[in-house]
């Protein structure tokens, strides 16, 4: 069909769906190849699916150069609504797949969060909505809202983008703990001097050193002595830097809305009453579509989020 046969068509006529995804596919990955392995085909399929629709459409879509492709202005003039279309079909696959008479929400969170905050309370959600079914998917990767992975995600951040809905649960403050047994019979707040004869925990947050504040540079922003930071245990994992404290390993830095309930039950001390705030905080993230949709359950548990974190503050 060229060109001119299309405008004798109807108005609502369209070409193969499996085109149409190849199609947008290839432009999103940037790759034959790529595009390839997302659909679950061969190089040669997508191909022969993008040459086909350029025939039918009397389009050049897509411009070749060995291994290196670019879409054309015509692809260019549709593709914002192509991506839209198909994150809504693979959204609404999801629920039709999903749907088991209950209501599923899937919660997107980092490790950190979910053992250290969020799990610990998920009862008080659970017996006030016993039709709902919650599920953690706890990981560092950003799940796409948009498109459907997650209904609500909750992260660790500074920059929200326009394509998400955002409420604070709360600002970071970077503090310095330990078990009672590691100061016992001393009085605080303590003097800053005793981190030079303290045994000191260690976190390399390997996610985002860039914004990880080590031992030293922690003593500097809160106006703290020059002190000579000694060595001490290392670790990748958060929670394991927790644990550690506790268990009376050594002095670590955490964030406070993580240890709000330790503190509370004694396990953990804050011995300086000092801390430093970075801009970070933690989000409730939701698609833009939600009010739209009147999705009652993921407005619920974004208000049931933020009941929690108000009684931290108290």
């Amino acid at each position: 069909m060229n060109s001119e046969k299309l405008k004798s068509v109807s108005p609502g006529w369209l070409p193969s769906l499996k085109s149409v995804r190849a199609l947008e596919t290839v432009a999103r990955q940037g790759s034959f190849q790529q595009a390839a392995e997302e659909l679950g085909v061969s190089p040669a399929a997508v191909h022969q699916l993008v040459r086909g629709l350029e025939d039918v459409l009397g389009q050049n879509l897509v411009r070749r150069n060995g291994r290196h492709i670019a879409i054309t202005n015509a692809t260019e003039a549709g593709l914002a609504e192509l991506h839209v279309a198909f994150k809504s079909l693979a959204s609404g696959v999801r629920k039709i797949r999903e749907y088991d008479g209950r209501r599923q929400l899937r919660i997107s969170v980092d490790p950190s969060f979910a053992h250290a905050w969020l799990v610990g309370r998920l009862s008080r959600f659970q017996d006030k909505n016993p039709n709902v079914d919650v599920l953690i998917d706890s990981t560092t990767r950003f799940a796409d809202l948009v498109q459907g992975h997650a209904d609500i995600a909750i992260r660790y951040t500074a920059d929200i983008g326009d394509e998400v809905q955002s409420v604070r649960l709360f600002e970071d403050e970077t503090i310095a703990v330990c078990s009672p047994a590691l100061i016992k019979q001393k009085h605080v707040p303590l003097d800053l001097d005793v981190l030079a004869e303290t045994p000191l925990l260690h976190f390399d947050w390997l996610q985002s050193p860039q914004i990880q504040v080590n031992w030293q540079r922690w003593i500097a922003l809160v106006d703290g002595p020059e002190i000579e930071v000694r060595g001490g245990a290392r670790f990748t994992d958060y929670n394991a830097v927790v644990q550690a404290a506790i268990a009376g390993q050594g002095m670590a830095l955490v964030g406070r809305p993580l240890v709000t309930e330790a503190l509370a039950m004694g396990i953990l001390v804050e011995p300086f009453g000092r801390g430093y705030q970075n801009g970070y905080g933690y989000y409730a993230l939701t698609a833009r579509s939600v009010d739209e949709a009147n999705d009652d359950e993921v407005a619920e548990f974004v208000s049931w989020l933020t009941n929690e974190s108000a009684r931290d503050s108290l």
